[in-house]
């Protein structure tokens, strides 16, 4: 990426996530927190999800950050639902998608209630979001790198009306709550993104030696397993509960059944016999029948 000159802050994507709602409640309230961080880039916040964040849920009637591909903007008609209203709001002020977009940079705050600590995603490999990114799991113990490549026309994410984004998934933290610690190191974490786009656009950060890091790559989404009805019938096993980035091989217990029995990872089953689960038991996954995220790890240079 060349110079950044527009950011975009956002929270409350999804309304119970309730860290990023208060992170930009917080900065609407007192700009003169991030309006000297970057000196003559225009920085905007947002609430993306307002009705949701005032229910305190999800959504409205529907996932707001899967409501962002070119089809669903290009959506025609009257009585559409609160979300794809607001999804073509958003893009027509920050956007629009694609080559021509007003924004270079969108930072989304989100809540996980998996163990995943700080998640940075990035949905392609922008220099300044490698960079920024590599260096940040230098300062925050707790900080991962999950790469989810996307095809932005095709991607439904909220992030991706911009140039280059990046999701920052916090937790664990139950959905509707907040905590302390975690909203603390949140903030800290956005601002420390945006002083190092002041050092990308002077040219610093550019010339700094690359930072070896852990990669965790999106491989593939696994269900919980179902009876003949269709119910779930098995639970993540206790000894995986909580083991995010840890790798899970062929054998390692995976699930446990309602009658005790234990059922097992077979890499067969995914076509690789180790893989790093994320996401483990996300309490939002379940409607989408997503019991984890499994990645591929790697060791690179950014």
């Amino acid at each position: 990426m060349s110079k950044i000159r527009t950011i975009v802050v956002s929270g409350g994507t999804h309304g119970n996530e309730r860290t990023g709602v208060r992170l930009i409640k917080k900065w609407q309230d007192h700009p003169e927190i991030y309006t000297g961080l970057c000196p003559g880039i225009e920085i905007q916040t947002v609430l993306a999800n307002e009705s949701a964040v005032r229910l305190n849920r999800r959504y409205d009637f529907q996932d707001l950050n899967r409501s962002f591909s070119t089809t669903s903007l290009a959506i025609e008609g009257e009585n559409l639902c609160y979300e794809i209203n607001r999804a073509r709001e958003l893009n027509a002020k920050f956007g629009p998608k694609g080559k021509d977009t007003k924004t270079d940079l969108l930072i989304d705050v989100h809540n996980t209630t998996a163990n995943m600590g700080l998640c940075l995603i990035l949905s392609e490999r922008d220099s300044f979001c490698m960079r920024a990114s590599a260096l940040l799991t230098r300062e925050f113990p707790t900080a991962k790198i999950y790469y989810q490549p996307e095809e932005r026309g095709m991607s439904p994410y909220f992030g991706t009306i911009a140039k280059a984004d990046l999701c920052l998934e916090i937790g664990p933290q139950c959905h509707g709550t907040l905590n302390a610690a975690l909203f603390e190191e949140t903030e800290r974490l956005v601002i420390r993104y945006l002083e190092l786009v002041k050092l990308w656009n002077e040219g610093e950060l550019q010339k700094l030696p690359g930072t070896t890091v852990d990669v965790y790559t999106q491989y593939k989404d696994i269900d919980y397993p179902r009876d003949a009805k269709g119910d779930i019938c098995a639970m993540i096993h206790p000894d995986l509960r909580g083991k995010d980035y840890e790798p899970l091989k062929t054998g390692d217990k995976l699930y446990r059944t309602f009658d005790g029995k234990d059922i097992l990872f077979d890499g067969k089953d995914v076509g690789a016999d180790t893989v790093w689960p994320i996401f483990i038991d996300e309490a939002a996954y379940y409607e989408k029948k997503i019991s984890m995220s499994l990645t591929l790890k790697t060791t690179e240079v950014w």
